[in-house]
């Protein structure tokens, strides 16, 4: 019913259109002035306030998340692994360049932690120069696209409502991937170990899960040098330590 309303609508409008130069036209022997009421369309204009989208942009600042901000910095411990798995070949690519943050609090975990993680594909390594020229180049472009992305993440489960030093909780969080360029919604478990090291809370992160390429329109290369399965799976494997306190 809706399609249909919105064309009569629009063929109505489109009558109008054409009709009004050859209504005034036919009335031109009036005096001009006596169809200015007709003409007047101001108030059909006072269509503004419902094209704003700023309510919609406003629920963003529902996810800012409340608590502590835990930091990941690039190189040990922290890495990314994915494994591919093909016919005749089966190779994994690594690297340890990885930044990003989660904000969230230990003691009251709710229904949203921030989580920002960010890999640099241009280090990824697969223990072939070769290899690694041609997945960086031509697959990947990481000359294009030199990071992938993940945002989020909407808490969809949880094992538990807080973390105590050493204790570990499994999520289930949703956010987004960007990944050569596309991005696309993506589920990942997540096992979470909360710990005070040296007086400095900080999180051991782990999670696995897998990447279609075909969803982000990279090209799988078949030549012998490089055989690529369409699913990659990944793992990931961080740490996150909370700012020192001043004084401390």
């Amino acid at each position: 019913m809706g399609t249909h309303f919105r064309a009569g609508w629009i063929a109505a409008a489109c009558w109008l259109v054409v009709a009004s130069p050859l209504r005034a036209a036919a009335d031109d022997a009036a005096p001009a002035d006596s169809t200015a009421p007709a003409n007047n369309t101001a108030p059909a204009n006072n269509t503004a306030p419902a094209t704003s989208t700023a309510p919609v942009d406003s629920t963003a600042s529902g996810h800012q998340a409340a608590g502590t901000l835990f930091s990941i910095s690039a190189g040990k411990p922290n890495l990314v692994r994915f494994e591919s798995r093909a016919p005749l070949e089966t190779f994994e690519g690594k690297t340890r360049e990885v930044t990003g943050h989660v904000t969230f609090d230990p003691a009251a975990i709710g229904g949203w932690m921030e989580v920002v993680v960010e890999v640099d594909l241009a280090s990824l390594d697969t223990g072939i120069d070769l290899r690694n020229k041609h997945m960086r180049e031509n697959h990947l472009e990481t000359a294009k696209y030199p990071k992938t992305r993940f945002k989020g993440g909407k808490v969809l489960k949880t094992s538990g409502t807080r973390m105590e030093p050493g204790s570990t909780v499994d999520f289930q969080i949703a956010g987004i991937l960007d990944l050569h360029g596309v991005q696309k919604p993506l589920q990942a478990p997540i096992e979470m170990t909360y710990s005070v090291v040296d007086g400095t809370p900080q999180l051991a992160i782990k999670t696995s899960f897998e990447v279609n390429l075909n969803d982000f329109e990279i090209k799988r290369p078949k030549f012998l040098v490089m055989q690529v399965d369409e699913v990659q799976h990944l793992t990931v494997e961080l740490v996150a330590k909370a700012a020192a306190k001043a004084g401390s």
